[in-house]
């Protein structure tokens, strides 16, 4: 018998003839044998050898047979032992199997049954391995089974979403197209049109109306999807558009909110729709991290930029906020699918792994950094060549983080 990985063998007996004689016949089977006199020097050795299988005496001076068994089973070596015992002591070998022994042998012990059972054995553990390995793959499939439901549930209800902003923008034109016209109507009044107080009210009105109707337009442009369309043109719109979509909220927040999007830049080539979701998820992630670091009380700040950077030929788009740090140990998983640090049912995880498929898509690279003044920034660029991929361009995080670095 020559198997490619030794089994173990510790033999536990006070007779030292019986050790020897085990010992040599095991190790002429290619068994590695170790041996020890009593208990207490069979529990040592064992917790140094981690054997396969014991050969464990019943009756020993001090410390018996039964002892060692019931020590060695509150272990987490997974062993087999069999229990070596005098003619007459049947009664104790069956007290030994009721507490996981293996098997037991009779003395003087038959060195061919012996064989012939520990094979048994060695064979046993083979099978318990196989499997203790199944069961972790069926539980590692049923815990990814879960992530995938999980994931499809909220793939679900995210769409649900989506058409129900769609729908809902859909539903409220004609109500606003009435009221239009009956503003029309009442600003033709004369008894109205002469009473400048009145005539003031309505159009704040209608400032109101026009607003609410531009809103509605973009809810349904940006339910509706459209992605994939990629146009030349500049960064400036999608991300003017999410910030005219999230300004009230965050006044109502009492965020302040600077928007400093420079002039003229180069167009790139994007899909506006996409770009748009960057900068509403950008501007989502700060107002819950500047509500948690203020309360909704005054003093949490918003600043929305964006910049040509020459030396990279890129645009750089970046939302600074003085709210909460990033969580330490966090920052390698905040671009990860359903990683989130808000309680439940405040966050899904996606967010920023959307908005890092969507950049990466772009040719882009999208990330974060702390500045001065304990704020932090999320950012990405976007080349202004197409065929230009920023994520091999070795210098551009330091380039960035030291133009941030000046803001």
């Amino acid at each position: 018998m020559t198997p490619e990985i030794k089994i173990k063998v510790l033999v536990v007996d006070d007779e030292e003839i019986l050790r020897d004689r085990l010992k040599r016949l095991l190790e002429m089977d290619d068994y590695e044998v170790i041996t020890a006199e009593n208990g207490p020097k069979g529990l040592e050795e064992f917790g140094k050898f981690q054997p396969d299988l014991v050969l464990l005496d019943v009756k020993m001076p001090g410390m018996d047979g039964i002892e060692v068994l019931e020590r060695i089973k509150k272990t987490d070596i997974p062993t087999e032992v069999f229990i070596m015992t005098g003619h007459g002591g049947v009664e104790t070998a069956i007290q030994a199997l009721r507490k996981g022994a293996f098997d037991y042998l009779t003395k003087p012990v038959d060195y061919d049954e012996l064989e012939i059972n520990m094979k048994r054995a060695v064979e046993q553990r083979k099978l318990q391995k196989q499997l203790d390995s199944y069961v972790q793959d069926l539980e590692a499939v049923h815990r990814k089974m879960k992530i995938q439901q999980a994931q499809l549930l909220q793939a679900a209800k995210l769409t649900a979403v989506g058409e129900l902003g769609a729908g809902v923008a859909h539903e409220m034109n004609q109500p606003l197209m009435a009221i239009s016209s009956h503003l029309e109507i009442l600003l033709m009044n004369p008894a109205i049109s002469s009473d400048d107080k009145i005539k003031e009210k309505i159009n704040k009105i209608k400032d109101q109306f026009v607003r609410l109707g531009t809103i509605v337009k973009r809810l349904h442009e940006y339910s509706s999807g459209r992605t994939g369309n990629y146009f030349n043109e500049s960064v400036n719109r999608p991300v003017q558009d999410g910030v005219y979509l999230f300004t009230q909220q965050l006044k109502d927040h009492n965020i302040e909110i600077t928007v400093d999007l420079m002039e003229d830049l180069p167009k790139t080539y994007i899909d506006r729709y996409q770009i748009q979701d960057v900068a509403m998820n950008f501007l989502v992630n700060a107002r819950d991290a500047v509500d948690a670091a203020f309360n909704q009380q005054v003093g949490g700040k918003v600043h929305v930029f964006s910049k040509m950077l020459a030396a990279q030929n890129c645009v750089l788009v970046g939302l600074i906020d003085n709210g909460i740090p990033i969580q330490e140990g966090t920052e390698s998983e905040l671009f990860n699918p359903f990683f989130t640090t808000k309680p439940v049912g405040k966050g899904t995880g996606l967010g920023l792994s959307v908005c890092y498929n969507i950049v990466k898509n772009h040719n882009g690279i999208i990330s974060f950094t702390k500045i001065k003044d304990n704020r932090k920034v999320f950012y990405f660029a976007i080349p202004v060549d197409k065929n230009k991929n920023l994520a091999e361009e070795a210098n551009l995080v330091k380039d960035i983080n030291e133009e941030l670095n000046k803001l």
